[in-house]
């Protein structure tokens, strides 16, 4: 398999938004849908994609914003999520309790576990759970890559300030879940720039 990975940033809060295409059949997933979703429509388009699911790293605003807009261009495709964060999609139930509920009722839902792979047509994803910066917050692993959402950042580490964070569970779960891949396992985060786990363990300033 030799995937193509394709990043769309929206402009108010840098959040990325991935496609993960199988560029011999195909087959593609959107990891997180971000303020700007015609981005990663337009991505797909141009790569003749055939989105097959979303995948959520977790369910902050800027991760969900175009969940709505995506379901129109790509059908109704399973929207993946930990369990512990599903009310927030299926039910418009708030993440954060100092935010409102949200205006986001999506049927279709489907669950992120871990030690279960998720399957999207030739696509097959390990889910890695690495809570802390929200109950949720899974790593998606494909091949040589790590879909780390707010957890681990080039150089920084996801946020633990909200009353539903947790700081110990956050460097917990990113040393034994991440810092045990590969040096050379590409990081791929919800905002900035790519970066590898050697990287990381060697110089981000939160884990030294």
């Amino acid at each position: 398999m030799t995937l193509h990975v394709e990043v769309t940033a929206d402009r108010r809060f840098g959040t990325n938004s991935y496609l993960v295409v199988d560029q011999d059949t195909h087959d593609a997933v959107v990891i997180d849908s971000n303020l700007e979703p015609e981005l990663v429509i337009d991505a797909a388009g141009a790569r003749a994609a055939k989105v097959k699911a979303i995948l959520l790293t977790h369910t902050d605003l800027d991760h969900i914003a175009g969940l709505h807009e995506l379901r129109e261009a790509f059908g109704s495709i399973p929207i993946a999520v930990h369990d512990s964060e599903r009310a927030v999609v299926s039910e418009g139930k708030p993440l954060r309790r100092e935010f409102g509920p949200l205006a986001t009722q999506i049927d279709n839902v489907a669950t992120l576990r871990e030690g279960e792979p998720y399957r999207a047509g030739s696509l097959e994803f390990e889910v890695l759970h690495t809570p802390g910066h929200s109950p949720g917050g899974v790593t998606l692993k494909i091949d040589g890559y790590l879909f780390t959402g707010d957890a681990l950042f080039a150089g920084s580490i996801g946020r633990s300030d909200f009353a539903n964070s947790d700081g110990r569970k956050l460097i917990d779960g990113i040393r034994s879940q991440l810092l045990s891949q590969p040096d050379e396992m590409i990081v791929y985060s919800g905002h900035g720039p790519a970066t590898t786990i050697g990287r990381e363990r060697k110089n981000n300033p939160f884990l030294t």
